[in-house]
């Protein structure tokens, strides 16, 4: 029997997805194909044979690159983990924001201890206009539009309008791009972050980043090097896993709820399509056994 051929396209520096490789490929039942998205670029007009000879396609996305492949998977038929759809819905996080306020509403009566916050699509391409608009709505966080390159991606706290002009010098490039403002939740100073893998899903917990800037105010922080713990999952939690996977096409995601000081509910401040897993003991177990049966599963 000729054996399916599996393309997976990942940046293999990272320490969970270096795992997984290395187990996958030493497995006999399928024939696995690395491509990497910060190297292996295409001929356009002939691509690899082993890409356009794949039964089933694996992309944890980094770039436009793989943003490309997945494209290329549409147009040809070629199975995915998660569809171009999906992943350009995750990127963008305007449309994210539309899809989660969907899916709230579509589900309602089941979500009723999770809320997601204010949030608006602007533009600072007129600063004196922005600041006029902003002053009203104060704290708030201004974010990237997109959210998969790592080099292009924020999230910068504005406090007082004059802190806007802090913004205006530090990322003078996006002056002239559209950006996602979210409302800042004044919260206990925790970030959640649940990560699902099919119908598993895990939790950690972290300080959240903001707090840790707003206490010590340090010039960059590097959030993998703040201490997590496990915490268990609950049910109404585990519920808002399933119904995000369902309404977003997503089989493999992460997501980021923070509990607000004046209310006995979470709001959901991030979501994100095939996340870093980091914090969760020999995670990349629960990968490897949940992407063999999706390699060999028609």
């Amino acid at each position: 029997m000729v054996k399916k051929v599996v393309v997976f396209s990942a940046v293999k520096n990272h320490d969970v997805i270096k795992k997984v490789i290395n187990k996958l490929k030493s497995m006999k039942e399928f024939n696995l194909k690395l491509h990497d998205p910060t190297k292996d670029y295409f001929c356009l007009s002939e691509m690899p044979q082993f890409i356009k000879n794949a039964d089933k396609i694996i992309v944890k996305v980094r770039n436009e690159c793989s943003i490309d492949l997945l494209h290329f998977a549409k147009i040809y038929k070629i199975q995915t983990l998660h569809d171009i759809d999906a992943i350009l819905t995750c990127k963008n996080k305007i449309a994210l924001d539309y899809a989660l306020r969907k899916a709230f509403k579509n589900h309602e009566e089941n979500l009723e201890k999770f809320l997601i916050p204010n949030s608006w699509n602007q533009s600072l391409s007129d600063v004196n206009k922005f600041k006029e608009w902003a002053l009203k709505k104060l704290p708030i966080v201004i974010k990237s539009h997109y959210q998969h390159d790592k080099y292009n991606r924020f999230n910068f706290l504005v406090q007082e309008i004059n802190e806007v002009d802090k913004f205006c010098e530090k990322y003078k490039e996006f002056l002239f791009y559209d950006l996602y403002v979210q409302e800042f939740i004044e919260c206990d100073g925790i970030e959640r972050k649940i990560y699902v893998i099919g119908d598993k899903v895990f939790g950690i917990k972290r300080e959240n980043p903001i707090y840790k800037y707003l206490r010590e105010k340090p010039e960059n922080i590097d959030v993998s090097l703040i201490e997590r713990e496990e915490f268990k999952i609950t049910k109404e939690i585990y519920n808002l896993s399933r119904i995000l996977s369902n309404e977003l096409n997503l089989k493999i995601f992460g997501f980021d709820l923070v509990r607000p000081i004046d209310k006995d509910k979470f709001y959901l401040i991030d979501l994100n399509d095939f996340p870093s897993f980091r914090g969760i003991p020999n995670i990349e177990n629960e990968l490897i056994n949940y992407l063999k049966n999706y390699a060999l599963n028609p």
